[in-house]
């Protein structure tokens, strides 16, 4: 059982402590119920003695029941915090060609599957109180009249092999339901960040809408409705079986007389405390199978992720060497599939060095290999063969984190961080200003908080922003891929006569990939890519 393991898991004893408090809480209510039947029943009447055990099992069901709810809870928002920092933790220790691969179900699965888990946890309490509850209520009615609780018993068994039944239907909606769901999410992120080009075309617009998000979201709500119809069967169907069974006890007490009527109506009465509890348990039942595939997903896809993880950097520190290229690729050869499975690329293989302090031109067609190749020199994708040297040294799994941390970077879909994250304040101090002045921003952006004032610019101005972030992160080596394709000639003017030089004047290694012939003379080396094989060098 994935959710018992998951409770276990994060703290036996709490969950021990909540169980119990939970049992307890519904042993009191047992109680509260049997002071209740006893003093309806009017057999020597004690108002004393009711009013005492009436409100002492009262006060009792009452503060257990509240330190029960407390005690779940607090576990439940324990459990969310951990399974979001694992998987968040997971993510960032996988590599970086998994999460490429799994980007567009991680979302879904960070915020949907993990709410489903705790808004189940949350309604543990309830089923325990009411599985205690109903358990005590049993233990009275067998003592009250054996007979009639073996006909109670034969109910509860035949609720018990309908649940058995229905439940691979539940887990059956269940799984289509969250597969849609992940269709849709990814259609979502298409509209949320393709509205532009979206918006151009009125009947794009529509077919997007119609062909694509109105039919995911209505075989989404279908299998959710399927799902949520079994699982109110299941739970309509324990009051409809309980009513039945008491209108045949009825008619087989009116007509055998096996027991009295008055023992018969005060014994309904307890079976009347026992339909919600026993409608809440099987409910529970019922969404059972629903956290059974949420925790399927979170396990997958962590087990996906740690069987991707990259060794932790630590044992091996790269150090600078004379007389040695700062990267060096030695018969580096890689593969992969594009995204319609039919398409094969493979690089290489590829034999290259980058001296300390140059600035190297990266150049090629569309689809030449130039973004795949920068992606393994920063050391992102893994070489199927070959390998990289930082000084000599070769690049292994122990030391990537470490080679990495030379690098700063600037792809065409970069992402753009409000706060910085690896730059000294110092640094920001001395330089951020005039980068921002630089590229004309100083009007709408500051720097405060140790990060920029705003992100709500347009898709150039946060380009530039990515590019100073860059910049104050002071790195040894500094790639970009096509900074400059999509920037007005002014800034693509700043961009190769200012920054390029400023951060050679630096000593600063530079990997420039480029379309811009006319500023290829600023580069000491052009690098020329063709079907993923160097065809051309030109110093």
């Amino acid at each position: 059982m994935g959710i018992l393991k998951l409770l276990l898991s994060s703290s036996k004893r709490l969950f021990f402590f909540a169980t119990l408090t939970s049992i307890l809480t519904g042993v009191f209510s047992t109680f509260v119920i049997k002071v209740i039947h006893e003093a309806i029943q009017d057999n020597g009447y004690d108002a004393n003695n009711f009013i005492t055990n009436f409100f002492l099992f009262l006060i009792l069901y009452g503060v257990f029941s509240l330190i029960s709810s407390y005690s779940i809870t607090f576990l439940t928002q324990k459990i969310i915090q951990e399974l979001r920092i694992k998987l968040s933790t997971s993510i960032l220790k996988a590599k970086f060609e998994s999460i490429e691969h799994h980007q567009q179900k991680l979302l879904p699965i960070l915020t949907e599957d993990v709410k489903t888990i705790a808004n189940s946890i949350d309604r543990l309490p309830s089923v325990t109180t009411g599985l205690a509850k109903v358990i005590g209520i049993l233990i009275y009615m067998i003592w009250y009249s054996p007979t009639l609780t073996i006909a109670t018993l034969i109910i509860l068994v035949f609720v018990m092999i309908l649940s058995k039944f229905a439940l691979p239907y539940v887990r059956k909606y269940a799984d289509q339901s969250r597969n849609y769901l992940n269709s849709l999410y990814e259609q979502f992120h298409g509209l949320v960040f393709g509205i532009k080009e979206l918006a151009l075309n009125k009947s794009s617009k529509k077919k997007y809408l119609n062909e694509f998000i109105v039919p995911t979201s209505d075989r989404q709500n279908k299998a959710y409705l399927k799902e949520n119809i079994v699982n109110s069967t299941i739970s309509r169907s324990t009051d409809l079986i309980t009513f039945l069974a008491i209108g045949c006890l009825i008619i087989i007490v009116f007509k055998y007389k096996f027991v009295s009527l008055d023992v018969f109506g005060e014994y309904l009465t307890l079976v009347l405390f026992t339909l919600a509890p026993i409608a809440t348990i099987t409910g529970f039942f019922g969404n059972f199978k629903r956290i059974e595939v949420a925790i399927d997903q979170v396990n997958a896809i962590g087990l996906e992720l740690s069987n991707n993880k990259l060794e932790e950097d630590g044992l091996d520190t790269l150090t600078k060497a004379e007389n040695k290229s700062i990267i060096k690729i030695n018969h580096l050869e890689h593969s992969y599939y594009h995204s319609d499975k039919d398409q094969h690329f493979a690089m290489g293989p590829i034999d290259l060095s980058v001296k300390e302090g140059e600035t190297l031109f990266l150049v090629g067609g569309n689809g030449s290999g130039k973004t795949t190749l920068a992606k393994l020199i920063l050391g992102l994708y893994k070489p199927l063969a070959g390998h990289v040297e930082y000084f000599g040294q070769k690049i292994t799994a122990k030391n990537i984190f470490s080679y990495r941390s030379h690098f700063a970077a600037v792809f065409t879909d970069s992402y753009l961080f409000q706060k910085f994250l690896d730059v000294e304040e110092a640094y920001v101090e001395e330089h951020g200003n005039r980068l921002l002045q630089v590229f004309q921003l100083e009007k709408k952006v500051k720097i405060v908080d140790h990060g920029f004032s705003t992100k709500r610019l347009s898709e150039g101005q946060k380009k530039r922003l990515s590019l100073i972030n860059a910049i104050l992160e002071n790195k040894d080596i500094y790639l970009f891929d096509e900074w400059a394709a999509n920037q007005d000639p002014v800034f693509k003017e700043i961009f190769y006569q200012e920054i390029i030089p400023y951060l050679k004047v630096l000593g600063k290694t530079q990997i420039v990939i480029s379309h811009d012939d006319q500023y290829f003379h600023l580069a000491d080396r052009v690098v020329k890519l063709r079907d993923g094989k160097v065809t051309e060098m030109k110093s």
